[in-house]
This record gives structure tokens, sequence and C-alpha cells, in this order.
């Protein structure tokens, strides 16, 4: 059986979300060296915020728009939506409780540890900020593959 050529679409998506998956994986890295190397830490946030924005902006225009829908959705994209939404709740309650566990450690940690009280809440800003990036990129990234599937399907 021959190997039918993928779709520009799909690939297009595809490359869009690991661009937007190695802007996360900056900020997090950010997030390890905020202690050992924190000026660099600042212009790796700055920059991998930047890149998963606008990766996470570019998903949505591959998509439609398809993760904050304007209309009435046919039964179908009702269905791609709401299991989507369900991704991305899901995937919120997994960040929130890794950064809650981690800020326990950091705040355990503080006991014994001098840090002053800025570089703590720029810290935490990280975190914040971390999930805030992530939690619409986990939607628009369900959405993306489920039309990648859908579209692999119908050009067999």
């Amino acid at each position: 059986m021959a190997s039918r050529p993928v779709p520009e679409s799909v690939t297009r998506r595809k490359r869009i979300i690991l661009f937007t998956d190695i802007s996360l994986a900056v900020i997090i890295l950010s997030i390890a060296l905020h202690v050992t190397v924190p000026g660099i830490s600042y212009l790796m946030w700055m920059i991998g915020a930047i890149a998963a924005a606008g990766g996470t902006l570019a998903l949505r225009r591959t998509i439609d728009q398809a993760d904050l829908p304007t209309t009435e959705l046919d039964e179908y994209r009702l269905k791609l939506h709401l299991e989507a939404r369900e991704d991305g709740l899901l995937g919120a309650l997994a960040l929130s409780i890794l950064l809650f566990v981690v800020a326990g450690a950091i705040a355990f940690a503080l006991r014994f540890w001098v840090w002053d009280g800025p570089t703590v809440a720029l810290l935490f800003a990280k975190m914040a900020h971390l999930q805030l990036v992530w939690v619409p990129f986990i939607v628009a990234r369900s959405l993306a593959g489920k039309f990648n599937r859908d579209e692999l399907v119908s050009a067999r």
C-alpha cells in the first residue's frame, strides 16, 4: 500500500505545536535556573513567554479559533470542543497540583535558605505565568490533534 502525502495543514500544526512545546520547556528551564543563574533565567522567561504566546496564537489561527467558538457548533464540532475543554481542565488540574507541591517545597526550603522577597515573588510569578500560558495551549493543542486526525483519515 502506497503512503499518501501528509496534508500541509497537518504538517503546519505539528510544527507549531513543537515550537510551542519548546517555548514552554524554556519557561520551565527558566524556573529551574532561577536560583543559580537569575539573569539568564529572566531572559529565558521573557523569550519563552513571547514565543509560547505567539505559538498559541498561531495554532489558534490554524484551527480557525475553534477553541473559542463564537457561533453555534454542529454536534460533531461541539463534541470536539467539549473534549478539548476537558483536556484543558485536566491539564490545568495536574499543573496546579504540581505547582502547589513545588511552592510548598520552596516555602519549606525558605526556612533554611535566605532569599529576598523579590526573588521569591519572581519565582512564583514565573510558575503562575507558566500555568496561564500552558492551559490555553492545551485546549488548542487538543483541538489541533483532533483536526489533524480527521484530515489524515479523510485523506485516505
